[in-house]
């Protein structure tokens, strides 16, 4: 269940400024479900070589070029993962303290973790140009289907993209408050009744 277009479908009707935000905001949460395909797809590859590994080995074949590339699909599994899991609000969550805090600690909680949120994406966007002129040269084995190795700077293209869409959740989480729009939640787990 999509927590966003639950939240937003029960305030009707939306005023002016309420509507592309809140569309902005479902387009978030649906690039957020790419996001988590592409960390899928990430992972099926890794499986796959190492399987594939241990599988070959007693054939005694060895494919030189496995071992790089699952270290690269490990490294976009976490960067895509970065927007995903924030915007999918799997990440750590403090709820049941908050809603024991009343309506203010609701406000601070938000105001904090949009402000932490676009705090640290701010810092790491900053930080492209001296991370990509540093990440000269290729990753050593990951080879392209041409015969060259896989440039370095596409190890990072994962990281500064999350970093980005993070930020803009963050300033559309803070548009939201400004037109009256509640803040996503997370699903209720069962637990947390206990």
């Amino acid at each position: 269940m999509i927590a966003i277009m639950h939240e937003t479908s029960s305030l009707t009707p939306l005023n002016g400024l309420q509507r592309p935000i809140a569309g902005l905001d479902r387009a978030l949460w649906k690039l957020g479900g790419l996001s988590l395909w592409a960390c899928n797809f990430c992972l099926l590859i890794m499986l796959g070589l190492t399987a594939a590994t241990f599988l070959l080995r007693p054939f005694d074949i060895s494919v030189w070029w496995f071992w790089p590339w699952t270290m690269v699909m490990f490294i976009w599994l976490s960067f895509f993962g970065f927007f995903a899991i924030h915007v999918r609000l799997k990440d750590v969550r403090i709820d049941f303290l908050v809603k024991r805090m009343g309506r203010g600690g609701d406000l601070a909680s938000r105001l904090i973790s949009d402000a932490v949120a676009l705090g640290v994406c701010a810092v790491l966007v900053t930080q492209w140009s001296s991370v990509m002129s540093a990440a000269a040269g290729f990753v050593e084995g990951a080879q392209l289907p041409g015969g060259s190795e896989l440039p370095r700077r596409a190890l990072f293209a994962p990281l500064f993209l999350s970093s980005a869409l993070v930020a803009l959740t963050a300033l559309i989480d803070l548009a939201k408050l400004c037109v009256g729009l509640p803040e996503n939640t997370a699903p209720i787990h069962p637990e947390a009744d206990a």
